[in-house]
């Protein structure tokens, strides 16, 4: 597989429909057991003198990586959209001669960007993921998709032209799209400035032009086009919403990719378009612990509505005992071990009467209640696997990241107590 085949050549003989059902499977899975997951798309910058040190570790050249997550074994499972050609620094000096691109070098520049996509782990195995196994197709296709989506996003004229490198590691902790390109821009920011009746530039007192205003007191800039192409972070972002870009990219990738797939938008709101790996790491792990926080939650419902069911199971068995005693009574009168008189056998047939016409109507309750209690108990007896799985994670998170777990109770409060939104109608005002 390389940069132009992709991944839709993988699996020819699954249909569009086959394929929207794998998509669809890990959305409606979470959906159906209130387990959220959430999206990951992140954002960072580097400098040149990181293109020899990024480009051996993402594309598993470097023999001696600090990356400890890395496993070596299953490193050949790795999928690439675009494999650099010579190194990362080759295929750079390579991508900007194709683009006829200028670059001016200051010390700790931006000359090139990562772009991370991924979510949690429960999430890719939701989706039939297993580590060191061979990629399941539903996998593959949703990569498939965020690397288009990245093409639409950041991608050169919507091409994969400025891509430098575009892998799927599956050999982590966590299946991730990671991406490396050059952000280059045709068009450059330009001031605009106020203008008197004689058509001149107004100035202030100092004798500086005078740049114009919008009603909300920004200034206001226009965008013209270049005589070549140039590598500029700032004008490829302020090409995208300025400061609110990131916010936009996440909200993009949401209505492309993640509500197709039942992933969560996240935090909404936040500016920010560049982070660290540690801050990229501690995101991911949040967020896999808020999911996990979700499950137990949803776990401890199931089991206290077990619970409530065997308490009305213990309370039927407790109003039959004296139909028992009625029972016994008769049996002995019939075969001769109890001697009853007519009234006291009448007395009984009409209480047993009574006691048979409560207990009938009861009955159907009572099967009602413990058809629940079996479909009940039986949730929570497949919950069990699970809810061991994660238990020396919960305890490990307990003992030594306590406020952590508590921030995720709290969330996972907060998003039980949320108000639910207004059901839409389905009425067809229209068929009258």
């Amino acid at each position: 597989m390389d940069g132009q085949n992709g991944i839709c050549g993988v699996y020819p003989y699954l249909t569009r429909l086959q394929v929207a059902k794998f998509a669809l499977a890990g959305g409606n899975y979470c959906r159906r057991n209130k387990i959220i997951s959430y999206q990951v798309v992140r954002i960072e910058q580097f400098n040149k003198g990181s293109l020899g040190k990024i480009g051996g570790e993402t594309e598993r050249t470097s023999k001696h990586h600090r990356n400890e997550d890395i496993d070596d074994e299953r490193t050949p499972l790795n999928l690439y959209f675009k494999k650099s050609e010579g190194g990362l620094t080759a295929q750079w000096k390579k991508t900007m001669k194709a683009l006829n691109a200028t670059f001016r070098e200051k010390k700790n520049a931006t000359a090139f960007e990562g772009m991370i996509i991924t979510s949690d782990t429960a999430f890719f195995e939701r989706l039939g993921w297993k580590k060191g196994e061979e990629t399941p197709y539903a996998v593959m296709e949703f990569f498939n998709r965020c690397y288009e989506f990245a093409l639409h996003s950041i991608g050169y004229k919507g091409t994969d032209t400025n891509i430098l490198s575009a892998v799927i590691h599956l050999d982590e902790k966590t299946p991730h799209l990671q991406l490396y390109y050059i952000p280059v821009v045709d068009t450059a920011k330009k001031k605009i400035y106020e203008k008197g009746a004689d058509g001149k530039v107004l100035r202030n007192e100092k004798g500086s032009p005078i740049q114009k205003k919008d009603e909300h007191g920004k200034s206001v800039y226009e965008y013209v086009s270049l005589e070549q192409p140039k590598l500029c972070s700032s004008d490829f972002w302020g090409e995208r919403g300025g400061q609110l870009s990131y916010g936009n990219l996440q909200d993009s990738f949401y209505e492309r990719i993640s509500a197709h797939y039942g992933l969560d938008r996240g935090e909404v709101g936040s500016n920010k378009k560049h982070t660290t790996k540690y801050q990229y790491e501690k995101a991911k792990q949040e967020a896999e612990l808020a999911s996990l926080e979700q499950e137990r939650v949803h776990a401890e419902e199931v089991i206290q509505e077990a619970q409530t069911a065997v308490v009305t199971r213990d309370k039927a068995l407790e109003e039959l005992k004296p139909l028992q005693g009625y029972l016994d009574a008769f049996h002995e009168a019939l075969s001769g071990e109890l001697p009853l008189s007519p009234t006291k056998l009448r007395k009984m047939i009409v209480g047993l009467t009574t006691e048979y016409k409560r207990l009938e109507e009861e009955k159907k309750i009572t099967d009602k209640d413990r058809e629940n209690l079996f479909n009940e108990l039986q949730k929570a007896e497949r919950r069990i696997p699970e809810l061991e799985k994660y238990k020396e994670f919960v305890a490990f998170v307990n003992e030594y990241a306590p406020d952590k777990l508590d921030e995720a109770k709290r969330t996972a409060t907060e998003r039980k107590n949320a108000p639910k939104p207004p059901v839409k109608s389905t009425k067809n005002w229209w068929s009258k």
